[in-house]
This record gives C-alpha cells, structure tokens and sequence, in this order.
C-alpha cells in the first residue's frame, strides 16, 4: 500500500528515531516536491538532525517524490477557497497526489489539510495513527509509543487535551 505524506509526520517521525515504522506500515511514501523540499532541502539548510534520517529513506527508495497533476492542485485549491482557509503548497500537492493516484489514505498533522482531506473523500491520518497502528501490528511497544509522543511533545508538537486523552485510552484498549 502506498502512502501520499506531506512534511510533518516526516519531520516528526524523524525527531522521535520512528520514521522506519512507515516503511513496516506501508510499501511506500509517496510525497510531492514541495514536501522534500521543506522536509529535506530546507531541512538541511536549517541543521536539523530529522532531515538526514529523511534524505536517507529518499536514497533507499521506500520514499519517494511525484509531481502533482495541476488538474487535482486546482480541485483542491477550489475546496480550500470554498471553506476560506490557505494549505501549504506541501498540503495541497499532497491531497493531489492522494486524488491522482486514487489512494485514501494520506498522512497529514495538518488541521486544515485534514479538514479538505475528508471533504474529497480522503483518510487523513496522523502520526498518532501511525503510532497506535505501530503497536497495534506489534512494530512498537506500547511504552515506545509513550516515550515517543513525550519526545514530540516536548519537540513542540501540539495536541488538546482531549486528543491526548483519546490517544492514551486507545492505546489502553490494543
């Protein structure tokens, strides 16, 4: 199963040492050019430790870059007009690659994308999807995912109460 992804759960995979856990989770990571550039390019540029891990998954061929097809940047572009709100450029190619190649499901920590996502029709997910399924299929141990999400959290990663919540009862109930 391939894998659409825009930059951030890249980005924050690579910081908690967990990015592997895609390559267990799906034959490949499809992310379009804006993504690499903003996960790996500007990475680089900018010194962070994340983007090495990211560039070598590129070199092994398990992530890999498509251009996204105008004709699905532009359905996406008019969806984020119609609800008055701006994706990222890495945002909306990555929606397009997911209508292009008829995939549901992308990987996305983006509100705003996950919202547009699911209005075409699309799985949205997380990396605390990609965390839970990581102990769920037994990549990961639930202690793992616990030190993990401390990590992004204290990282910057952002989440309400609420979704920590939700996050730590499911996990309870793998």
């Amino acid at each position: 199963m391939i894998a659409p992804s825009d930059a951030g759960p890249l980005i924050w995979l690579g910081k908690c040492d967990l990015l592997h856990l895609l390559r267990k989770l799906y034959n490949e990571i499809a992310v379009p050019e804006a993504v690499y550039e903003e996960a790996v390019t500007r990475g680089l540029e900018e010194g962070f430790e994340n983007a090495q891990i990211i560039k070598k998954a590129f070199k092994e061929g398990w992530i890999r870059v498509y251009k996204a097809d105008k004709q699905f940047k532009d359905e996406v572009r008019r969806e984020e007009t119609r609800l008055g709100i701006k994706l990222g450029e890495g945002e909306r190619e990555t929606i397009a690659l997911a209508l292009e190649k008829r995939i549901s499901i992308f990987l996305t920590n983006d509100e705003d994308a996950y919202l547009v996502g699911k209005i075409l029709g699309l799985e949205p997910k997380g990396v605390l999807y990609v965390l839970l399924r990581g102990v769920k299929d037994g990549y990961l141990s639930k202690e793992k995912a616990k030190e993990s999400l401390k990590r992004i959290l204290e990282e910057g990663f952002w989440l309400s109460p609420t979704i920590l919540h939700k996050f730590y009862e499911t996990l309870d109930r793998i």
